[in-house]
């Protein structure tokens, strides 16, 4: 496992995730103290990815829009 503090891994963020991407954990240093880790995600079947628009949940009433123009059509 390497070691990178966080100037360095600001100056070379494509290095750094090129490494990463190879399977190298980079522990990050604040000086010279560990704050945290990098490591890849895995392969990207791998990854249980939520499905964000099957749980979503509906809303009901008027749109936001609307009520904002009927709300200045009132002050008017």
């Amino acid at each position: 496992m390497k070691t990178a503090t966080v100037g360095h891994i600001q100056k070379n963020f494509a290095k750094v995730l090129r490494e990463i991407k190879t399977g190298e954990e980079i522990t990050v240093l604040r000086r010279g103290k560990p704050v945290a880790k990098i490591t890849a995600l895995g392969p990207k079947e791998d990854i249980d990815w939520p499905d964000f628009y099957n749980e979503a949940i509906s809303l009901k009433g008027a749109p936001l829009s609307q009520i904002i123009l009927e709300g200045r059509a009132n002050r008017i």
